[in-house]
């Protein structure tokens, strides 16, 4: 045989249509899409593995065998999700104590009334006089104006 009837064979087996008869229209693709219908009618799923096989191979031609992958068509990838990493707090400084009570500074006693032999100053303390010095219960006082410091 020569190399354009092997040609021209192989194109009749691989391409149906070229033959003339078109294989949607024949009674065979007719009858398997009718069983298509009924299984999915019947089984109330859209997809129903065999009969739809049956029914692309009278209708489309073929010879069922699984065909190639396409080199396109991938699985498709899978991603693990983004991993966020929160970067660690620095570590907080170690709060300051609390701020002292205010220091309470005593205030001297003053001399609220004076008579001949003594004065009272006021936080209630009778100093003695003795001449110009008062004397309190721990010793001699000074006084600086109506300001007093006892021992």
């Amino acid at each position: 045989m020569s190399p354009a009837a092997l040609l021209a064979l192989a194109a009749l087996a691989c391409f149906p249509l070229a033959s003339g008869a078109d294989p949607l229209k024949s009674p065979e693709c007719a009858r398997s899409l009718a069983a298509l219908q009924a299984a999915r009618s019947a089984s109330g799923q859209h997809d129903v593995p065999a009969a739809r096989r049956q029914a692309t191979q009278a209708c489309l031609g073929g010879t069922g065998a699984p065909r190639r992958p396409s080199p396109t068509a991938q699985q498709p990838l899978e991603v693990p999700p983004p991993m966020i990493e929160v970067p660690a707090q620095p570590p907080t400084a170690v709060p300051s104590p609390p701020a002292p009570p205010p220091v309470a500074i005593e205030r001297p006693p003053v001399v609220t009334s004076c008579d001949a032999t003594g004065c009272w100053t006021s936080d209630g303390i009778r100093l003695n006089r003795s001449g110009p010095v008062l004397i309190g219960p721990g010793g001699a006082c000074v006084s600086s104006g109506n300001v007093v410091r006892c021992p």
